[in-house]
């Protein structure tokens, strides 16, 4: 018997060396850009007791920014060519494009419901301080669901069903980076702690 395997979800995940050199100036700018009222207004419904920045986050002038704005895009496109390593054809100069970029701090009780992110093939979130944000007991963390939806389930879908989400073990300086396409939340958040969050979507883009 031959198995086919097909249409794959893939994630990856990095981890920044340079996270702590950088990590108290990108604290920094999240709240310089809270102070000045500057907000997304994005799909407010959906959120709660939670800042989201402008889209523009990487327009912001500040080393720590830049540098971590350069190493994203390099994450983002290692993760992009591993995934199309099958179907780039050799000599393709591509490049990635972060044309949306943005910051939360989430406090006590925040949340973020279920979405996705259009226009985009590649998203990540850089974790820059998790807070009180645990796994085990789902306080904070981001979760992923299963896209494979079934007209029908029985003892022969289990394979498909069995894990209806995965949450992610988020720790200080990892960058998780996913499809775009696939829909995430990010629990409710308990704590007394602020919990710091960068994101960013991508094109895939000819140089």
């Amino acid at each position: 018997m031959l198995s086919l395997p097909q249409w794959p979800t893939l994630f990856y995940s990095f981890a920044w060396p340079e996270h702590e050199k950088y990590a108290q100036e990108l604290k920094q700018v999240c709240h310089d850009l809270e102070s000045q009222n500057k907000v997304s207004n994005v799909s407010n419904a959906i959120k709660h007791n939670l800042y989201e920045s402008p889209f523009n986050f990487l327009d912001y002038k500040s080393t720590a920014v830049e540098e971590w704005g350069n190493w994203a895009k390099n994450c983002i496109f290692k993760a992009s060519a591993a995934a199309n390593k099958a179907y780039w054809p050799p000599g393709l100069n591509l490049q990635i494009e972060l044309h949306e970029s943005w910051c939360h701090i989430t406090r006590d009780g925040g949340y973020h419901d279920v979405h996705l992110h259009p226009g985009s093939s590649w998203s990540c979130i850089y974790y820059l301080d998790t807070g009180d944000m645990k796994t085990d007991s789902k306080n904070g963390v981001n979760r992923f669901y299963n896209p494979v939806a079934p007209m029908y389930t029985d003892a022969g879908t289990v394979y498909t069903n069995s894990a209806t989400n995965f949450d992610v073990n988020g720790k200080n300086g990892m960058l998780f980076v996913f499809p775009s396409w696939v829909n995430h939340s990010a629990l409710t958040y308990s704590g007394n702690k602020l919990r710091y969050i960068l994101s960013a979507n991508s094109k895939v883009t000819v140089a």
